[in-house]
């Protein structure tokens, strides 16, 4: 019995396994299995290099400041060769018209130094951008401040000069606007165009008649110059200075204050002036029936007026119902 169960103990006793030849498991049933690592000759082939951090580290820095330039430098680069990106208004014109528009645009619109731009090398304009930007100014304070400024030209007429072309711009504050006529005289270079000179045109003096040694003065045309200067283009100023001394009734200011009361209702105004002859009972003053147009975005209206004329000024100015019954005290 003994030695039975001696041979027995013997034969299930397991030779010891050199550690570290393979690892095992137990599954819950306490069944153990083992896990023997394989020699792959394909996994081997492609297994990847060892790695070399001091050199990854170095290029990884090169490739950082490469594409930090070129962020920096392409963008410059290619806006420089390409025309397209180019702001327009930095383009040099090409025809008469386009450098009178750019020298009044930018000179009215505080842009001076595109204005000084349209000029040529050695201009010395009568009007320089700055000159251009004091007018602008003065309507400013007189409107309250301008919110958009407009300008037309008319057609390249030659010169001895050159290329002279007659420009306008519309001072615009909200209803109201006001107008300066200016003569921009253009120089042409190898198909290029720029300022050589701008001036505001001189009022030309009737010719004396025969017998007469003083200029003789129309007064239906003087009638018609002192509304229209009021209505037309707003120039107070030049309308005052027509006016008599003892001139009586509506007031270029009082009219103007009118149109701006009735542009603030009706929206951007635009006026017209027609005059025709009445009779008067004065034999030194000359009588005119008026009729002043309003017409803006909303309304269009017309108001009548009584004007006179005596020597060289205008005497008078009555009537506008309906249009200075808001301005009266």
């Amino acid at each position: 019995m003994r030695k039975g169960l001696f041979r027995r103990t013997i034969r299930r006793a397991r030779t010891a396994r050199p550690s570290g030849a393979a690892s095992g498991f137990s599954d819950a049933a306490g069944k153990r299995y083992r896990v023997v690592p394989v020699d792959d000759p394909e996994t081997a082939a492609y297994a990847d290099p060892p790695r070399k951090w001091p050199r990854v580290a170095a290029m990884a820095a090169a490739w950082a400041v490469v594409l930090g330039l070129g962020a920096w430098i392409a963008p410059a680069f290619a806006a420089s060769g390409n025309e397209e990106n180019q702001d327009p208004r930095d383009q040099a014109a090409t025809d008469a018209e386009g450098a009178a528009w750019s020298y009044l645009r930018y000179g009215s619109n505080e842009d001076l130094d595109r204005a000084e731009a349209a000029l040529c090398e050695d201009a010395s304009p009568e009007l320089t951008p700055d000159d251009l930007d004091a007018v602008r100014q003065s309507y400013a304070d007189q409107l309250g401040g301008i919110t958009r400024v407009d300008v037309e030209t008319g057609d390249p007429v030659p010169t001895t000069d050159g290329i002279a072309i007659a420009g306008t711009v519309s001072y615009i504050s909200e209803g109201t606007q006001r107008h300066e006529e200016f003569i921009v005289t253009v120089q042409e270079n190898d198909g290029t165009y720029c300022v050589s000179n701008t001036e505001q045109p001189q009022e030309e003096e009737e010719p004396s008649s025969e017998g007469s040694t003083g200029n003789a003065v129309d007064p239906e045309t003087l009638a018609s110059e002192f509304l229209t200067y009021i209505v037309g283009t707003r120039n107070i100023q030049a309308a005052s200075e027509i006016q008599c001394e003892a001139f009586t009734g509506i007031t270029p200011q009082d009219l103007d204050a009118a149109i701006d009361d009735w542009a603030a209702t009706n929206g951007e105004t635009s006026g017209f002036v027609s005059v025709d002859p009445a009779e008067s009972s004065d034999g030194s003053v000359a009588a005119f029936a008026a009729e002043v147009t309003l017409q803006g975005e909303l309304n269009q209206e017309t108001f009548e007026f009584d004007i006179s004329v005596q020597g060289d000024c205008v005497a008078s100015l009555q009537g506008g119902d309906n249009l200075m019954d808001g301005t009266e005290d």
